[in-house]
């Protein structure tokens, strides 16, 4: 059963990196907060370009319901291989709960304008409502999922480095994917944490879980 835990839990990984880059493309693609109000009022027009920011809402939050699949797969391994009161796999559990409650709400201020215009038929907001909202969605995003992220990555790292349930390597990189979502705010090192979930999903499905690491520790 444990192997096929971590190959359902593997499979997840891979598939959260692929939907949330999709989800996150077509979520953004909206004026730089910068751009002046004719390209804002042209936005909000445009039926469009705020169907895909939905299609791309629907696609981040999958991503994230996949990545609590993962998650789950993830925080029974480690719990299994580090024994004693379990305490840093909670906190693997508990960061990465955060991180997708966060994300969640970062996903929803960034759809809210072409939410309510779609769903809501409300009357188009002025632009400096337009240019607020998703503003406020990436700090929820990329400050307070980044960092929650980033602890998850990094005891994640740790306890893979102390047990060796999982390749090494992956815990060295992990250390560089959490240093990564550190600065996330600025949003292209966030890259690194996608691509670590997905090289993390293929060593979750290629590789066998130990039976019980912490019965030799």
């Amino acid at each position: 059963m444990g192997g096929l835990t971590a190959r359902v839990g593997g499979i997840c990984a891979a598939l959260f990196a692929v939907l949330f880059v999709i989800g996150i493309a077509l979520l953004t693609d909206s004026p730089d907060s910068d751009a002046p109000d004719a390209d804002y009022t042209k936005y909000v027009n445009d039926s469009g370009n705020l169907v895909r920011n939905i299609i791309g809402a629907y696609f981040v939050i999958v991503a994230l319901l996949v990545f609590l699949i993962f998650l789950s797969a993830i925080y029974r391994r480690l719990r299994n291989a580090e024994g004693d009161d379990g305490f840093s796999s909670l906190v693997v559990l508990v960061s990465g709960i955060m991180f997708v409650a966060m994300a969640m709400g970062g996903t929803v201020l960034l759809v809210s304008v072409a939410g309510a215009i779609k769903f809501g038929s409300t009357p188009e907001p002025s632009p400096e409502i337009a240019r607020f909202l998703p503003q406020a969605g990436f700090g929820f995003l990329l400050l307070c999922g980044g960092l929650s992220a980033a602890l998850m990555s990094a005891v994640i790292s740790f306890l893979i480095l102390r047990t060796r349930t999982l390749p090494v390597w992956l815990g060295y990189t992990g250390f560089i994917a959490a240093l990564a979502m550190v600065f996330a705010f600025i949003f292209i090192p966030a890259v690194l944490f996608v691509l670590w979930m997905l090289a993390f999903g293929i060593v979750m499905i290629t590789t066998s879980e130990p039976e019980r690491a912490s019965a030799t520790a």
